[in-house]
């Protein structure tokens, strides 16, 4: 199934990039801590330092204050229903563009501090805005499930690799709409920021209609995919098979005068 598929590839790539990234983060650790046993961020962060003082937990958290010149991200169950509110306080996510010193040079990169009640997110660009909250989001998931609060403490965080992608076949397979839709959330919490969609036949072609199958994915259909992948900080890259493997196409009769045996 498609979705198995998926999720094989996520974990293949989430595998090879904490293999990758733990030498790292035991050394940026060393002095520091680990988030304790119920709380896991994937992939891995690139240091984590427990803080003094209370944490949070999910019902804490009320308002949602953005700094100037910040867009608010797409967030996620957690974060979407908090209303804005107008000043830093008690039980607010605080959303800062930075370009001070400490935080990560990456545009993706970004500090994410919990402490007393209250969350913050400093980034250098909206997209470390977007992957911090993906974090925090991990977090509260990991609070709700242990019934116990995220601890105290400030994670800064920037990708080993800017092109970080899964591929979706979807010639051999198709699911309805929302299973996409459902798979852009997971890979953005996992800051996967590339998708390559293999079509051949399933998609619906407006020049050449006869070689989309039927229930092949229309080209408005996959422009409103891409334009809610990219509010997630995901680019999706359409993958047309060229001419060694173009069966997909010669197998119709009126591309026959193209095979290299016509009669074959």
């Amino acid at each position: 199934m498609m979705v198995m598929k998926i999720k094989t590839s996520v974990l293949i790539l989430l595998c090879l990039a904490l293999t990758g990234k733990l030498q790292a983060f035991e050394a940026d650790t060393a002095g520091g801590s680990q988030l304790p046993g119920p709380f896991r961020v994937l992939p891995t962060p690139r240091k984590v330092e427990i803080l003094p003082g209370g944490g949070l937990s999910p019902e804490q958290l009320r308002t949602v204050v953005a700094g100037e010149g910040v867009t608010r991200p797409v967030m996620g169950a957690f974060l979407n229903p908090l209303p804005y509110g107008a000043f830093e306080e008690d039980g607010a996510l605080t959303l800062k563009l930075s370009t001070a010193s400490n935080i990560p040079e990456s545009v993706e990169g970004y500090i994410l501090t919990v402490q007393g009640g209250s969350a913050s997110v400093e980034a250098r660009d909206q997209a470390g805005l977007f992957y911090g909250c993906q974090t925090l989001e991990q977090l509260l998931e990991d609070s709700r499930a242990a019934c116990a609060p995220v601890p105290a403490c400030r994670i800064t965080d920037y990708p080993e690799m800017s092109y970080r992608a899964v591929q979706i076949d979807v010639k051999h397979h198709l699911d309805n709409m929302n299973t996409y839709y459902e798979s852009i959330d997971r890979l953005a919490r996992y800051k996967i920021n590339a998708v390559v969609f293999e079509f051949e036949d399933k998609l619906r072609y407006r020049r050449q209609p006869l070689v989309g199958a039927p229930q092949a994915i229309s080209i408005e259909e996959m422009a409103a995919l891409t334009r809610y992948a990219r509010k997630r900080n995901i680019e999706i890259t359409p993958l047309v098979q060229g001419l060694g493997h173009a069966s997909y196409i010669l197998k119709h009769q009126q591309y026959a005068h193209l095979r290299e045996l016509e009669d074959n």
